[in-house]
């Protein structure tokens, strides 16, 4: 955990530091936070509509942080969120002409039955040791109501644990494809 917690932005180390006192320092300490730095104005521009997972309540902490010093309109959703809300969450940011620009999500809760459509890009923060998570992730955007072809980005970093989760996740999906999607787990033909 301490490693992934390395890959995504060292204020995770930190107990209470003032993350608003400068607004280029919550970028520079991080390359995943200085690619989205990069990234996010020319989605913005573009009018694309995000949806950013990422598997650590924390982060997600720092992300919003990071959103408000450079004015993104945005939604959250997490564990902590009610369900009742959620409902809600989801009307405003798929309403015609919606001021969010940006949907944070973490990976667990943001799961099944989240029909977000009208947004065209994903982004994975940081990926799950279970491909299923991430998949159904991307999911989220892949919804029947989606009118517009649909970019996703995962971002790793070099050298890093995330590496080697990215290859466990491709070794499970290989193994899913060649046994699963095979019928070798087919209930029907076991019946016979």
């Amino acid at each position: 955990m301490q490693l992934r917690k390395c890959c995504n932005h060292p204020y995770l180390f930190v107990g209470d530091y003032d993350m608003y006192r400068c607004k280029e320092e919550i970028v520079r300490a991080s390359g995943k936070f200085e690619l989205l730095d990069r990234l996010l104005p020319k989605l913005r521009r573009a009018g694309h509509r995000v949806l950013l997972f990422s598997q650590m309540t924390r982060l997600m902490d720092t992300l919003e942080v990071y959103l408000r010093l450079h004015d993104f309109k945005y939604l959250r959703l997490d564990g902590s969120t009610k369900t009742e809300e959620r409902g809600s969450l989801l009307r405003k940011f798929n309403a015609p002409d919606s001021p969010y620009f940006m949907f944070l999500l973490s990976t667990r809760a943001g799961g099944l039955g989240l029909n977000l459509q009208t947004a065209d890009t994903v982004i994975i923060f940081d990926s799950d040791w279970n491909p299923q998570m991430d998949q159904q992730a991307e999911d989220r955007a892949h919804r029947i109501g989606q009118k517009k072809e649909v970019r996703v980005f995962v971002l790793v970093s070099v050298g890093s644990i995330e590496e080697v989760i990215l290859e466990r996740a491709k070794q499970k999906m290989g193994i899913d494809a060649k046994v699963i999607q095979a019928g070798l787990f087919n209930t029907t033909s076991t019946g016979l």
